[in-house]
């Protein structure tokens, strides 16, 4: 794929938009005018902020095309090799920040919708860029509670591998108690901090729940507070421990906290919720701290089509066929509250998503335009079972 092919042109310029969460509608309006470019039928944005293209072709399945277009932020612009709103495409890689995570995806599924049209198939066909999704998934929550359909590919950063699914996440503060004394005297106190070291030594050495695709779950110590902040020659009276926990289905939140209870039963556990906003204001809702795992069934022909597509299309494009789940969080849960099936595949790296290294190759670009195009045709070609 050449530098100046209409993908790689697309994704380029939705590398220059800046889109940081919240912020996202110069990228917004870059897909939309690509949506109307591409001819699509209808292009608009919805209450939530969220880019929606359709294209229409009677009765028949309805499938989606999906991705994010808020990205986290810069960083330390000069430790970037390029500059992250550059959309350099340097040694046959895409530059920039969103570049693997994840608007080359978008680029990819924009042109490929155009092209399965021309094709011709029965049914409905969006593509649709979400907003928020690295801050709880606000843009996806909404676009899964209103617009129906049967299944949705989403493009997060796969390495061109089918994605299946990813653990849940629950962010949890561990609130230790502890009595406040001064520190030249600290038998008259009972500090916090060595109560926390006790219950991190006690979580290093719990057994969490493993198998499956999925793998096992992990509790990760990500931040440890004393209170008073700043008293340096205090005993410090609380310490506050959060906790990453990333459970697999059968590890539901409620068992979740009861472990970690059980390392020290008087801990107070919160697991806190985020109140957000659309960009206009119009959507608001409150994202609770637990954000679901999913797992897309194994025994569903929408799966088996596709994994058919990948096995037959990727080889041909000299790609070996792999399939397995992220290791990350994503929207499939929201995209799926209305019992839609959700099949992960992406062209980007996760490994360089979030870093001031983010970048994609050109040539996965190419590849993944044309089997979004055979997934699509694949996943239209009338209603499972059929």
């Amino acid at each position: 794929m050449s530098a100046d092919s209409p993908t790689v042109d697309l994704a380029r310029r939705l590398v220059q938009a800046p889109s940081p969460s919240t912020r996202e509608r110069p990228a917004v309006d870059v897909l939309i005018a690509a949506f109307e470019a591409h001819g699509f039928d209808r292009a608009w944005i919805d209450e939530a902020g969220n880019a929606v293209g359709v294209i229409e072709r009677g009765d028949g399945p309805t499938v989606m095309l999906n991705g994010h277009v808020d990205t986290v932020p810069l960083g330390d612009e000069a430790a970037w090799p390029h500059p992250p709103l550059s959309g350099d495409v340097v040694d046959g890689r895409l530059w920039g920040r969103g570049a693997s995570d994840m608007k080359s995806s978008l680029a990819c599924m924009t042109v490929a919708a155009a092209q399965a049209a021309e094709r011709g198939f029965r049914g409905t066909l969006y593509v649709t860029g979400v907003v928020q999704e690295e801050i709880g998934g606000l843009g996806a929550r909404h676009l899964g509670a209103t617009i129906p359909v049967d299944a949705v590919v989403l493009g997060e950063p796969s390495k061109l591998q089918f994605k299946l699914g990813h653990r849940g996440r629950i962010e949890v503060d561990v609130h230790l108690p502890g009595r406040i004394a001064h520190a030249a005297k600290p038998e008259l106190g009972e500090n916090a901090l060595l109560r926390a070291a006790r219950f991190l030594q006690a979580l290093d050495a719990a057994h969490l729940p493993a198998g499956g695709p999925l793998g096992a779950s992990t509790a990760t110590p990500t931040s440890l507070v004393s209170h008073p902040e700043g008293g340096r020659n205090v005993v410090p009276g609380e310490a506050v421990v959060t906790i990453d926990y990333r459970n697999l289905p059968d590890d539901p939140p409620e068992d979740v906290l009861a472990r970690l209870q059980a390392l020290d039963p008087d801990a107070t556990l919160v697991v806190g919720d985020a109140e957000r906003a659309s960009e206009s204001g119009e959507v608001r809702t409150t994202i609770p701290g637990v954000n679901p795992a999913y797992l897309a069934p194994g025994e569903n022909a929408y799966v088996t089509r596709a994994r058919e597509v990948l096995r037959r299309e990727l080889p041909a494009r000299g790609v070996a066929y792999a399939e397995g789940t992220w290791w990350f969080a994503t929207d499939a849960p929201h995209l799926a509250q209305r019992g839609a099936v959700v099949l992960g595949f992406g062209p980007g790296e996760e490994e360089v998503a979030h870093t001031t290294r983010e970048s994609v190759s050109v040539e996965h670009l190419e590849i993944a335009t044309e089997v979004y195009r055979e997934l699509a045709l694949a996943l239209l070609a009338g209603e499972p079972g059929a």
